[in-house]
């Protein structure tokens, strides 16, 4: 007997059923897609614990007849195509044939359907891709799909689900895009019966995205469009003030279907050169109509990764067009001083930018950043005190910066060279972490209450961290749907834009790129905001004052060794080491 035999039905559409439905997400953007590519003008999203428990998609389109509900759940039905070659000009979202018994495979199933000619509709019930029940029944014209207890029968994909609220996210952000995208068609979304979007139709993309993103959102983008034979580019980019720290603010569609498109990402980047700082990442709504013979849509079952051709030419027009619209706008912040010293590095010809000073006061930390009237070549050694550093170094004398990045140092055993940043940042965390310990937190009222809104996907993120945010010596709170109102904030960072801090903060906590060695949450919202606000950054020149300052509130740490993320401080070299590249010593 063979080894090699033929898969059980159910068991290979169990393995199918993993290349489309990633997660509740996926199952939304597939079931919303059908109900566009039907022609439906209202659709209605219901999702109870994140899409796990229940999916629940109705629209208002034509509906199918009893005979075409049946063929609709079996693999690789579908009207969209009829043969090979129209695989080379698709327009519709769907065509595969394998969205609804895939999903149909892996839950609960059930669809109801009836069409504007008939009295009665259809209903199938379906359990883990076997079908239990197929009966007419009294419903509206339409479809109306249910999903409940997804991957019941498949406990290895259940357990690999995230939070509720995680993926909660991902079904906001699908119907988001699905909602950008079809402006004609009026969106609801409801979660554990709560209303989150209703859409109504609407005239252009920046109507829409004003109603999914807010006021002030809106308010702060610009149009841009451009065009190449064999492509059209519209829609709408963020000003420099709408950058964030990730790229979860991009939404690129090419012929409607959101896509992710990193070629295009990165060319949106390139077009915002010289208008970001580093590791900024602009908002953006772009549209790309291509001739459809120009794209392969059949690269992934989701269909979320496409081919061009003509590629360069379409990243070259993405490029072009965004640093047009900004160039052509008169309302762009400057760029930071921040950003200005990023090419410190790679002065020419003497450039020597302004020394810093920071403005300490008696052991505290620095409230500001200032331009010291010292010129930055004044490195003239000083001699002070011993700066004790923790039990094992004490610095004697202070020499000055090596690359504006490095502060040198000369120590009772040889030297050492600190990194300015990971030193700073140290001390800041430190003096934020000792606000969570405290009974009255040192915090700076606002003369003027500021609002803000965020993201809708972030909003439950920023509830959940507000506790931790107070605690600190913010005072915010909930204000509105999905805005937030800050009166105070921690004293350390009274001259700072207290939005600013709060969204970088956000940002960095969804996307959980900021990695810690800390275990408690309160160490991790200290780190992300002693990361991000004013401590000194590499790059920025120094006086000798302010580098004394800087060593010996280090040495005031806890541990003032290493960073919060685990880089080190300092790097110490014994003299003895010296004497021995020296041929001094043997």
């Amino acid at each position: 007997m063979g080894t090699i035999h033929v898969l059980p039905e159910h068991v290979a559409n169990k393995i199918a059923a993993g290349e489309v439905v990633e997660r509740p997400a996926s199952i939304v953007k597939e079931l919303v897609e059908n109900s566009l590519d039907a022609g439906a003008d209202r659709i209605e999203i219901a999702v109870r614990h994140g899409g796990k428990s229940l999916i629940r998609v109705a629209d208002n389109g034509p509906g199918m007849s009893g005979e075409d509900v049946q063929l609709a759940v079996q693999r690789h039905a579908t009207s969209k195509i009829a043969s090979a070659e129209d695989l080379g000009g698709i327009l519709s979202f769907g065509f595969r044939g394998e969205a609804l018994p895939s999903i149909a495979a892996v839950s609960r199933f059930t669809i109801q359907t009836r069409t504007t000619q008939s009295t009665s509709g259809t209903e199938l019930v379906i359990e883990g891709g076997s079908l239990v029940r197929a009966r007419e029944c009294p419903t509206g014209q339409g479809t109306v799909i249910e999903v409940r207890d997804l991957f019941f029968n498949t406990p290895a994909r259940r357990k690999f689900l995230k939070q509720d609220s995680t993926e909660f996210g991902h079904i906001l952000d699908a119907a988001i895009c699905l909602a950008l995208a079809n402006l004609d068609v009026h969106f609801t979304l409801c979660s554990q019966d709560k209303e989150i979007l209703d859409l109504l139709p609407a005239g252009d993309v920046a109507a829409r995205a004003r109603a999914v993103f807010g006021d002030e959102w809106a308010d702060q983008v610009l149009a841009v469009s451009g065009e190449i034979p064999y492509a059209k580019l519209t829609g709408l980019i963020g000003k420099p003030s709408l950058a964030s720290g990730n790229r979860t603010s991009q939404f690129i569609f090419i012929n409607k279907r959101w896509v992710r498109a990193y070629g295009l990402s990165h060319a949106l980047q390139a077009g915002f050169h010289g208008f970001l700082m580093q590791h900024q990442f602009p908002a953006a709504v772009l549209f790309l109509e291509v001739d459809p013979h120009h794209v392969d849509v059949n690269v992934h079952p989701t269909k979320q990764q496409v081919r061009l051709s003509h590629e360069v030419m379409i990243k070259s027009l993405v490029e072009k067009t965004v640093a047009q619209a900004l160039k052509m706008d008169g309302d762009l912040l400057p760029r930071t001083r921040s950003e200005r010293n990023e090419h410190a590095f790679g002065m020419r010809g003497g450039e020597v930018p302004a020394a810093t000073e920071l403005s300490f006061s008696s052991g505290a930390v620095p409230e500001s950043l200032k331009v010291a009237e010292a010129p930055a070549g004044d490195f003239r050694p000083v001699v002070d005190f011993p700066i004790p550093i923790g039990k094992s170094v004490s610095v004697t004398k202070i020499f000055g910066q090596v690359h504006y990045t490095y502060v040198l140092a000369e120590t009772t055993e040889g030297y050492v060279l600190v990194d300015q940043h990971a030193a700073h940042e140290r001390v800041m965390f430190e003096t934020l972490l000792a606000n969570f310990h405290s009974r009255n937190p040192a915090s700076q009222g606002l003369l003027i209450e500021e609002t803000f809104d965020v993201h809708p996907r972030q909003v439950e993120l920023m509830k959940k961290n507000l506790g931790l945010l107070n605690r600190i010596g913010f005072a915010v709170e909930l204000f509105g749907e999905r805005s937030f109102v800050v009166r105070a904030v921690p004293a350390i960072l009274k001259n700072e834009n207290p939005v600013t801090v709060l969204k970088e903060f956000i940002d960095e906590k969804e996307t959980g790129k900021v990695q810690t060695r800390l275990k408690g949450a309160e160490e991790d919202v200290a780190a992300i905001i002693a990361c991000k606000r004013r401590s000194v950054k590499a790059s920025d020149p120094l006086t000798v004052p302010a580098m004394q300052e800087l060593l010996k509130l280090l040495g005031e740490c806890k541990n003032p060794f290493n960073c919060p993320h685990g880089r080190p401080t300092l790097i110490r070299h014994a003299a003895a080491d010296i004497e021995k590249q020296f041929k001094r010593r043997v």
